[in-house]
């Protein structure tokens, strides 16, 4: 007789209250895919979007300046068209710091930073989901 396997199948993806989307490139360095949720800055030379750096120095690649909506998949080093958030509330555990690949360094300090560019993280419990697995 086969184990009985227990998958949570999850259909959310980043949820946003009253958004405010801009067109934007993102600059890729090589091939690879930014989650949907992952917070974005702009390389203060090329002014396009790069991902998020916490502590960042480089070329203001650690301010906070838009979150994806979607998740974007480049074949090679290049740009790629996109339309990310610019302003709005969004669910915290929703972005994603793309060095992590989650939201576990996402702080008060990356909050406060991504508000003074218009996007507020709510603290919110998801209650669709079941928890009973």
């Amino acid at each position: 007789m086969s184990n009985i396997e227990i998958t949570t199948n999850t259909s959310r993806s980043v949820v946003v209250w009253e958004p405010v989307y801009i067109d934007n490139v993102v600059t890729f360095g090589g091939a690879g895919t930014l989650a949907a949720g992952t917070i974005l800055a702009r390389d203060s030379v090329s002014l396009k979007l790069v991902p998020y750096v916490k502590g960042g120095s480089t070329n203001e690649n650690g301010i906070p300046k838009a979150v994806l909506l979607d998740a974007l998949t480049a074949t090679g080093a290049g740009d790629l068209t996109a339309r990310p958030i610019v302003g709005g509330r969004l669910r915290a555990g929703d972005v994603v710091i793309d060095a992590d690949g989650d939201a576990s360094n996402v702080d008060a300090a990356v909050e406060d930073q991504l508000r003074d560019y218009g996007i507020t993280l709510l603290t919110t419990t998801q209650l669709a989901e079941l928890d009973n697995q």
